[in-house]
């Protein structure tokens, strides 16, 4: 078994033989391929919000081995996909409400790191003395990489519900589930039914260590599996779920789609069934996000293994690694790919269509990538 030092010894020798001359796109310049929304903090994931020309951005607080060991806090903001205007949310804590979402001994978070994100429309609540706007309100999950990781729930409206007390965009939390252990390291969240069932990927144990999940990463051994929960049974591990960096989660009807970064590949699981579709080979990278539009699949994710050493460094502010879109449909048949490098933008995570364009979000940048199909 490698040693601390045999680790960095390792990877010194990879990274030196294998270094990138990606250019140099700290600036927030376009280079002609793509449109920039500039200003923002990692925006990692985007959730499309029901009856509404917008998104849900998560602006992650990003890995401390990305940002010289320190946490950073994050906050999820609103994307107008017609006009490009970000707003951020302002959070309202609805504690002791009797909507029963979530795990009732789930405290209210002190500090917000959020990660992946998801919305479930068909929420309905209803009940004696609630207000008629719950009608119309959907459920935002997301991921809180608190010490102890969890998942909140937000009552999120569409832009025609208006509230005469509220002058910003406002999330009204009102549940939260912890994670399962004090280890887990959730990446993404799926929101299976009205009760605010969910599916979250657990990517790794938080004590393996950057050099140990550097090396399962390269060898794509297992660091992780996808967990269920719901009020009545807790947590569950979906069989047969288990491989290297599980990342992005979603949902098409009952069919569930998982993102293996490490394993370059998606997979479906589908009446105790599954079936896996290889987007890349080995340390030529893997999917990032996978997101659920309609019928179809969008999915980001990154054209290298090795050259994500290059993004570790504080002072890179936007990650160069080249990039891929894709576009497929619910039995993971591509209908359309696109390839990106030496572009303003790189390290893409996640990609949501809007009429003509994908907008582009990546888990270490300080912008948001457009481009015309």
């Amino acid at each position: 078994m490698f040693n601390k030092f045999s680790y960095l010894i390792f990877i010194s020798i990879i990274f030196t033989s294998c270094s990138s001359e990606y250019k140099n796109i700290n600036e927030c310049k376009s280079l002609g391929t793509l449109e920039l929304i500039c200003g923002l903090q990692n925006p990692e994931d985007f959730a499309g919000i029901p009856h509404s020309n917008s998104v849900v951005v998560s602006q992650f607080a990003g890995l401390p081995e990305l940002n010289e060991g320190r946490v950073l806090v994050g906050k999820l903001s609103k994307l107008n996909l017609e006009t490009h205007e970000i707003t951020d949310y302002q959070i309202e804590f609805l504690e002791n409400n009797n909507i029963g979402i979530g795990d009732q001994t789930c405290e209210p978070y002190k500090e917000f790191y959020p990660h992946g994100i998801d919305i479930y429309e068909d929420l309905k609540i209803r009940g004696d003395n609630l207000s008629p706007f719950l009608e119309e309100a959907s459920l935002l999950a997301v991921v809180n990489h608190q010490k102890k990781s969890s998942i909140e729930f937000f009552l999120i409206f569409p832009d025609f519900v208006n509230f005469s007390n509220q002058d910003k965009p406002t999330l009204f939390w009102v549940g939260c589930t912890e994670a399962p252990k004090v280890t887990t390291y959730f990446n993404d969240v799926v929101i299976s039914d009205k009760n605010g069932s969910f599916y979250a990927t657990h990517q790794y144990d938080k004590d393996l260590g950057f050099y140990r999940l550097f090396f399962l990463n390269i060898f794509k051994l297992n660091t992780g599996h996808v967990y269920r929960w719901n009020s009545k049974d807790g947590y569950s591990i979906v069989p047969n779920s288990q491989g290297t960096w599980p990342n992005g989660i979603d949902m098409i009807d009952d069919d569930l789609y998982v993102n293996y970064r490490g394993n370059g590949k998606i997979t479906k699981f589908s009446s105790n069934t599954s079936k896996d579709l290889i987007l890349r080979t080995y340390l030529n990278g893997g999917p990032d996000n996978v997101t659920a539009v309609g019928d179809e699949l969008w999915i980001g994710g990154q054209n290298t293994d090795l050259g994500g050493l290059s993004c570790i460094p504080e002072d890179v502010i936007q990650c160069s690694m080249p990039f891929f879109i894709i576009r497929a449909d619910r039995d993971l048949n591509i209908l359309e790919e696109y390839n990106f490098k030496d572009v303003a933008y790189g390290g893409a995570s996640v990609a949501y269509p809007f009429e003509d364009k994908i907008f582009i979000g990546a888990y270490k940048s300080d912008r948001i990538a457009i481009f015309k199909r």
